[in-house]
């Protein structure tokens, strides 16, 4: 009948090198994949793998998908819809992330490229909930960055049914093929940030700051500020006020966080979750920008403003550095850029951690002076040192990746030291942080 594998289900069907078409090709044959729906926040759960070879397609969806799948012919209308298979689940209330990779073991799809849409109804009658073609279709398709993602708030007793497919791929007028294969299916559980919107209504964050003494590192979240998720759409008539720095000087509709200073020096950017907590969460292109403030809703001061690390190097996350006044009351705003391509215009959303390092990293305190964190040879092969300025012989260390998920971590390390961080080859950021203050470097690994 067929060779595929469906190791969610725990079942391997062949009959030779013939194929037929997957046992969830149509709508009414979806695969149950409710175990995804985990229902308690930050527990994430996966699935797969999953075959679309020799499925086919629903050009009758077709229409609906116009400007969020992107795989039509030249000239056409209407994007594509070639080798297509089907997932079903019933919501559980619970806010979700959800996305297609290559993870699993014995993943392999054409390009790593799909895209996925989702909706609830019946097969007859079906309403579309979102869609997606790419995570980021401006990064190169070897690290994933083709497949796909959604932000959903699955409703309570709602069925829910999810097509995913292959991108037919084109070079203008010329095909090139559709992308088949097997690919993986996972979600995590996300906190909706629906009624975080204002200054007046933040999300408390102290609990982020408790982990970060002794070296390590807070995390909190993940958060969802998706207009499919939490609902949250631009606010075209926002205050502005303390977002200077923000290069599209639009509120895509910014969260809010708040905390009370303790006196100690801080630096919070969006992030990965804990380090040992192998979910992934994904805000499109990385990039957020972020303002900080203190004092009361009514009468906010701004403290510090950030959009991109290094777009050069294409961090585009925000990260702000900042000293605590004991007891102030501080207020972080989160938002997604806001693109306009003159075609399209489209604000970053999605799923985020916050993590926090004690230390004011991007915004040197007065009393630090010019500390100067360095990490050579830059670019490494291999093994490297680590030196920093100051009357600190020692120091924690922790070494952050492209996507802002804490890659390496030191303790107590000696001035001048080497170290093999064992990295893959991309550009890292470098963190060192000594009982006095805190700085950042870029390293860049190579092969």
């Amino acid at each position: 009948m067929k060779n595929l594998y469906l190791f969610a289900a725990g079942i391997l069907l062949s009959a030779g090198n013939a194929f037929a078409q997957p046992a969830n090709d149509l709508c009414a044959d979806a695969i149950d994949i409710s175990d995804l729906l985990t229902g308690e926040i930050g527990v994430g759960a996966e699935l797969g793998t999953f075959s679309n070879i020799d499925a086919t397609g629903e050009p009758e969806l077709a229409a609906e998908l116009v400007d969020l799948w992107f795989d039509g012919e030249a000239g056409a209308a209407e994007p594509s819809i070639d080798q297509s298979v089907w997932f079903r689940f019933t919501g559980d209330g619970g806010v979700y992330q959800m996305i297609t990779g290559n993870w699993c073991t014995g993943a392999a799809m054409y390009a790593n490229d799909t895209q996925m849409a989702l909706y609830s109804g019946s097969c007859d009658d079906l309403t579309l909930v979102q869609a997606n073609d790419d995570m980021a279709y401006m990064w190169a398709s070897e690290w994933g960055w083709w497949y796909s993602f959604i932000n959903f708030k699955a409703e309570e007793g709602v069925d829910y049914w999810l097509m995913v497919d292959g991108y037919n791929h084109y070079d203008e007028d010329a095909f090139q093929g559709v992308s088949v294969g097997s690919f993986c299916l996972g979600a995590i559980n996300v906190e909706p940030m629906t009624d975080h919107t204002v200054c007046s209504a933040a999300r408390n964050i102290d609990a982020l700051f408790e982990d970060t003494f002794g070296g390590g590192a807070g995390y909190i979240g993940p958060f969802d500020d998706s207009q499919g998720g939490s609902g949250i759409g631009m606010n075209t008539d926002a205050d502005l006020l303390g977002t200077e720095c923000w290069g599209d000087a639009t509120d895509d509709g910014s969260v809010w966080f708040s905390f009370t200073g303790d006196g100690n020096p801080y630096t919070v950017t969006h992030s990965q979750c804990a380090p040992e907590d192998e979910t992934f969460v994904y805000y499109f292109g990385w990039d957020s920008q972020m303002a900080l403030y203190k004092g009361d809703c009514g009468e906010l001061v701004p403290v510090a403003c950030s959009e991109d690390i290094d777009p050069d190097q294409g961090w585009w996350w925000a990260e702000v550095g900042f000293d605590t006044e004991e007891g102030a009351e501080y207020f972080l705003r989160y938002d997604g850029f806001h693109w306009d391509n003159g075609f399209y215009d489209w604000s970053a959303e999605g799923a985020f951690c916050l993590r926090a390092n004690l230390g004011n990293m991007s915004g040197l305190s007065e009393n630090d002076g010019a500390f100067i964190a360095d990490v050579y040879p830059n670019p490494a092969q291999g093994a490297v040192t680590f030196s920093w300025s100051g009357n600190d012989n020692v120091a924690d260390i922790s070494v952050v990746d492209m996507t802002g998920k804490t890659v390496s971590t030191l303790s107590q390390v000696t001035r001048n030291q080497q170290h093999n961080l064992n990295l893959p080859v991309g550009h890292y950021i470098v963190q060192i942080i000594t009982s006095e203050t805190a700085g950042t470097s870029r390293l860049q690994i190579v092969k």
